[in-house]
């Protein structure tokens, strides 16, 4: 009954739907039941039709409403038409997405988070699970680009959902620990993906404990915490991200003779700083360290450092002749073998 005051955008008919499917509190979801199904579709089909017609806030509690339906059909058991609400669903959402009102964006965003993982309450054929894999996948692109939105607060959001997002598809959020706009959005890269380290790496983190913004150097301390970094191996990689240059040298003698980390990895990091005297002191440190890494990065130094005066300790290091390596070809992956436009 509600179908056609839906497809009208009638608000009344909106909030009365939003109820039913509100549960009480501490009462458990119960399922969709078989003879349900087809009125549930209905209602998104009236959802997504009248979609447009709501307000700002209407359109906002109307994806909140999807996905509670949603939620739902999670429940087992789920009824035979559960693959009809995918349609009607994405077509909500990825309006949601486009949506010029920013609160509607951001409801999109929430909803769709929450069914990153969703399946409903059935036994599934392989091919609805690869329906469903498709449905999902045809979601990511249109959350990625809302990384780009003006406002912060759609970032976030889009930050929070693909912080949900269990494959890889989620690292475009992850270069936003480098927002030079918003520190809310950067300490919200590093909350959404504490335990993802195949995505964002400590020594990413490490650099924003000496954030402009307090709140942002607090929370890249606790996030290395919950990775299982002591407060000892934490004060290194303050010293190896410090902002003057004699400090991040200090570190280097700290670092020989350590058991508890692996001092080449900090090296490594090290040779690529920014200031010449960092970059000697650790070619200095890499020569005592025996393994093709560090063999390999010094090779690589005593070729392409951008410092002479590098290049020349680097050869030194290797005992080889600083005009003899100016003759060698380039490194596979050196920027000499990029093609230039003419």
């Amino acid at each position: 009954a509600l179908g056609p005051a839906l497809r009208d955008g009638d608000a009344r008919a909106l909030a009365v739907l939003q109820q039913r499917l509100t549960p009480k509190p501490d009462a458990a979801l119960s399922p969709i039941r078989e003879d349900e199904g087809a009125n549930w579709v209905n209602t998104l089909d009236g959802l997504r039709a009248g979609f447009l017609r709501f307000s700002g806030f209407g359109r906002a509690t109307a994806l909140a409403v999807s996905g509670k339906v949603l939620q739902r059909l999670a429940v087992d058991p789920a009824p035979s038409v559960w693959s009809r609400v995918l349609q009607p669903s994405h077509d909500l959402f990825i309006a949601g997405l486009a949506d010029p009102d920013l609160d509607v964006r951001v409801s999109a965003l929430t909803e769709i988070g929450r069914i990153w993982g969703w399946f409903p309450g059935r036994s599934l054929t392989k091919l609805e699970e690869n329906t469903i894999v498709e449905w999902k996948n045809g979601l990511i692109a249109p959350v990625v680009r809302r990384l780009g939105d003006r406002e912060a607060k759609s970032r976030i959001a889009a930050i929070v959902c693909l912080g949900q997002l269990p494959v890889d598809a989620a690292a475009p959020a992850v270069a936003y620990l480098e927002d030079k706009d918003s520190p809310v959005v950067r300490q919200q890269v590093l909350i959404s993906f504490a335990q993802r380290s195949g995505l964002l790496s400590e020594d990413a983190i490490a650099k924003h404990l000496y954030d402009a913004d307090p709140a942002v150097c607090e929370t890249a301390e606790t996030v290395l915490k919950i990775r299982g970094l002591e407060q000892e191996q934490i004060s290194l990689a303050r010293l190896i991200n410090h902002p003057k240059p004699g400090m991040r040298v200090s570190v280097i003698p700290l670092l020989k003779n350590r058991s508890d980390i692996d001092p080449v990895v900090w090296l490594l990091q090290l040779s690529h700083d920014t200031e010449e005297s960092v970059r000697t002191a650790a070619v200095e440190a890499l020569e005592a360290a025996n393994t093709a890494e560090a063999r390999s990065r010094l090779v690589e130094m005593s070729r392409t450092d951008k410092s002479a005066s590098v290049r020349a300790v680097a050869c030194k290091v290797l005992g080889l002749d600083p005009a003899a390596t100016a003759s060698l070809p380039p490194l596979p992956g050196s920027q000499s073998l990029m093609p230039k436009a003419n």
